[in-house]
């Protein structure tokens, strides 16, 4: 009986502990977002200097519901000063914090790159995402997308259905050692 109740009141601290968590967190970020804007120096292999607003192409999960043409605040990007924002609209931001390819020149006549950054948003987790980069020297625009990356599960809840068990076997080893 004395096992049943040990069983129980440690599922109650683990139910309990799973709903904390879920209470102390938010959600990460999910989706991309697809923007495009006009740029000055489109061939720059030191940064981007935008000309002025973009707008919204289209989005996916998080932000879909921010619509196609909506105005994009775009900030300059040097790459000798990273990390550095570059858009933000409806409440997100995107910084990048890394290069995750060299700035090459594409086929368009702009220049082209991967960086690694931070997608923020009001009532998200901070969350890992991915910015691909192409520029084009026709009328000097950029098309360039943020993408989140994938998050996996908290350890902590292997930890704790570990401790569940451990806490089990410990209370049986216990009971038949009295019997």
């Amino acid at each position: 009986m004395k096992l049943f109740q040990a069983l129980k009141t440690a599922a109650i601290a683990a139910g309990m502990g799973i709903a904390m968590l879920g209470v102390a967190t938010a959600a990460p970020i999910s989706g991309a977002i697809s923007i495009s804007g006009p740029i000055v120096n489109p061939t720059d292999t030191t940064g981007v200097d935008f000309a002025g607003s973009g707008f919204v192409n289209g989005g996916s999960g998080d932000f879909a519901g921010i619509a196609a043409g909506t105005l994009v605040n775009l900030f300059d990007i040097s790459f000798a000063a990273l990390p550095g924002t570059v858009w933000n609209v409806s409440g997100f931001s995107f910084t990048i914090n890394s290069l995750t390819s060299a700035v090459t020149t594409n086929a368009q006549g702009g220049i082209s790159f991967n960086a690694f950054g931070t997608l923020a948003g009001a009532g998200f987790d901070d969350t890992d995402g991915n910015f691909v980069f192409n520029g084009s020297s026709i009328g000097g625009v950029a098309n360039f997308s943020s993408v989140t990356s994938v998050v996996p599960l908290p350890a902590s809840i292997l930890l704790l259905g570990g401790a569940l068990v451990g806490m089990g076997a410990a209370a049986r080893r216990r009971k038949n050692a009295a019997a």
